[in-house]
């Protein structure tokens, strides 16, 4: 599956930029709309961060383990760190709902005629189809690393057990 969502996110902040909002009779709902895409922007910036952070520690353990080089990236899921996971899922939800919410909000402005510029409707559109395959790779993603973590732990009770014959 391709990932648009850094595609995305850069039309929506180019869209937020070409609004105009300076001179308009009610601007308030105009400057508020991009309020509240401006704290979603910082929101994603937290993820973004706690995710790399995430992923330099993975790696770090890896090359610790002998699994892994100076250069290589990181894959699989033998060396995660969960209390890094414990942080970084409910941060991740937090955004994707705040994203939904931020693109419903959007969506109203338009419907009930405060904004009609395209750039809200395409604005809100994008953040909550974002939003919701955003959450759907997230789910994906913690079902297969907890599928993973149960597979290992099959395979390291077997190990561990003394062959019957």
């Amino acid at each position: 599956m391709v990932d648009i969502s850094p595609l995305s996110s850069n039309g929506n902040g180019s869209y937020c930029l070409t609004w105009e909002i300076k001179g308009q009779p009610d601007c308030s709902n105009k400057q508020r709309g991009v309020q509240l895409f401006l704290r979603w922007a910082i929101m994603q910036g937290i993820a973004m961060h706690l995710q790399n952070r995430y992923q330099r520690q993975r790696l770090r353990t890896r090359i610790a383990l002998g699994k892994a080089k100076r250069m290589d990236v990181v894959a699989g899921e033998t060396a995660g760190v969960e209390g890094q996971l414990l942080l970084l899922y409910p941060v991740l939800f937090i955004l994707q709902g705040f994203e939904a919410y931020v693109g419903v909000l959007l969506l109203q402005t338009a419907l009930h005629g405060l904004a009609s510029e395209w750039q809200v409707v395409v604005c809100g559109i994008l953040l909550v189809v974002m939003a919701v395959g955003n959450f759907v790779n997230t789910v994906e993603t913690l079902i297969l690393k907890l599928r993973f973590k149960a597979k290992m732990k099959r395979a390291k009770n077997r190990q561990d057990r003394p062959h019957q014959n």
